[in-house]
C-alpha cells in the first residue's frame, strides 16, 4: 500500500480545524496569481516532508530553527534536507540564550527571515504533506513568520505523528496511557533516538517514527 493511500486512510490524523481550513482557502486565492500558487495543488506523487521546528525567544526576535526531510514510503532520504535558522539577532557568542539555541539545534549561523530564506524553505517543502511531532505547536512561530513575509501559512496537508503514535498505543494497549513525549515515543517503538537533540535529528527520528507506525497500521489492516 503507497504511502498516500496510507494518508487516505487515516485522515483523521491531519491536523486543521474549520478556521485552518478557511484560512489556507483564502491564502490559496490570495496567492493565484504569485509565484507560490503551486503550493496549493493537490500533490499527486508518494513523497513526503518531515519537519521540525525549534524556537527560542530572544531580542529583538525569535530565533527559529527549521529542518526539513524528505521521506518515501521506505526510506528516509537525508541527504535530501533543508536545514535554516532564522532571526534578527546578535551573533551567538554575544547572546546565552542564542548560543544554547545554536548548541541545540545544530543549524548554522542565524539567517534574516526575509522572503528570499522563507521562499527557499517552501520551495524545497513544496506541496508534498507534512508530517512531523506535535506539527500545529511546533509551527506556529514559523506560520507566523509566513504570513508576514509572503502572505501565506504553509498549506500543506499534514499528519502529527505524536497523535498516529497515541493512537496505535490505544488500539494495542488500550489499558496503558500513551506516552506524552517524544522520546518515549521512540522508545515504546523501537525507533533510534541517535542525534535526536538536533533539529535536523528530530525531524529524522520524526521519520523513522511515522515510517514505523504505518508499516504497523499496514499489518493490522
Amino acid at each position: 500500500m503507497s504511502g498516500m493511500r496510507l494518508l487516505d486512510r487515516h485522515v483523521t490524523l491531519f491536523s486543521g480545524s474549520l478556521r485552518t481550513l478557511l484560512r489556507r482557502e483564502s491564502d490559496r486565492r490570495r496567492c493565484a496569481d504569485s509565484p507560490y500558487a503551486w503550493l496549493f495543488q493537490p500533490y499527486m506523487g508518494e513523497e513526503l516532508v518531515a519537519l521540525a521546528c525549534y524556537e527560542t525567544p530572544a531580542s529583538p526576535s525569535s530565533v527559529i530553527s527549521v529542518a526539513a526531510v524528505v521521506l518515501s514510503q521506505h526510506q528516509v532520504y537525508t541527504s535530501r534536507a533543508f536545514v535554516i535558522t532564522l532571526g534578527g539577532v546578535k551573533p551567538p557568542e554575544e547572546n546565552a540564550g542564542l548560543r544554547r539555541h545554536h548548541l541545540l539545534c545544530e543549524a548554522g549561523a542565524v539567517q534574516p527571515p526575509n522572503s528570499d530564506n522563507l521562499g527557499a524553505l517552501v520551495e524545497f517543502i513544496g506541496n508534498r504533506p507534512i508530517i512531523g511531532w506535535q506539527l500545529e505547536q511546533r509551527m506556529g512561530a514559523l506560520n507566523s513568520l509566513l504570513r508576514k513575509q509572503l502572505h501565506f501559512a504553509l498549506p500543506n496537508a499534514q499528519v502529527d505523528v505524536a497523535k498516529l503514535h497515541q493512537r496505535q498505543l490505544r488500539r494495542l494497549h488500550p489499558e496503558v496511557e500513551a506516552t506524552s513525549s517524544f522520546a518515549q515515543a521512540l522508545a515504546c517503538w523501537q525507533v533510534p533516538a541517535m542525534g535526536v537533540q538536533s533539529v535536523l535529528g528530530e525531524a529524522t527520528a520524526s521519520a523513522l517514527l511515522y515510517m514505523r507506525l504505518q508499516r504497523m497500521m499496514a499489518q493490522a489492516a
